[in-house]
């Protein structure tokens, strides 16, 4: 079980979160081998990548906007609302070593659990903006009918 470290900087977090636009990240990291606290927030998946780290295991909540051109987008929605999704991400840096992956893999449950309600949720292993990290990758990768959950 993981615990957090500081709650209150995480619900002023997602407060501002939850008013937010298309972007908007919120971002845990380890404090201690057993405890996550509330590190950054942000806007974009530039800012949001400068903030991950290549040796640490860590989760983030996204809101994403989706258009006409994306799959899942939902015709003839009033405010455009349902077109609107939070995404939460277990990110693993590529410099994890297998034993730490593994004794985090038990935390991802904890972890989803302060950042709920999301629309889906997805497993990240690489930041490269020229890949896999972008926002188009991660609406098509969080779609209930995509192949693969996975931004590698």
């Amino acid at each position: 079980m993981v615990s957090l470290a500081n709650q209150q900087e995480l619900n002023s977090a997602l407060e501002k979160f939850n008013a937010s636009e298309n972007g908007h990240w919120v971002l845990l990291t380890y404090k201690t081998p057993t405890q996550v606290q509330y590190k950054a927030s942000g806007n974009g998946l530039q800012s949001l990548g400068a903030a991950l780290q290549d040796n640490e295991v860590a989760y983030y909540k996204i809101r994403l906007e989706y258009n006409s051109n994306d799959a899942g987008f939902k015709d003839g929605v009033i405010g455009n609302k349902a077109n609107i999704k939070d995404i939460f991400v277990n990110w693993t840096g590529p410099s994890v070593g297998i034993i730490e992956k593994g004794k985090k893999k038990s935390h991802v449950g904890d972890a989803k659990a302060f950042f709920q309600p999301f629309h889906s949720e997805l497993t990240q292993t690489s930041k490269d903006p020229k890949g896999n990290f972008t926002e188009t990758i991660l609406k098509d990768r969080s779609g209930p009918l995509s192949g693969s959950h996975i931004i590698d």
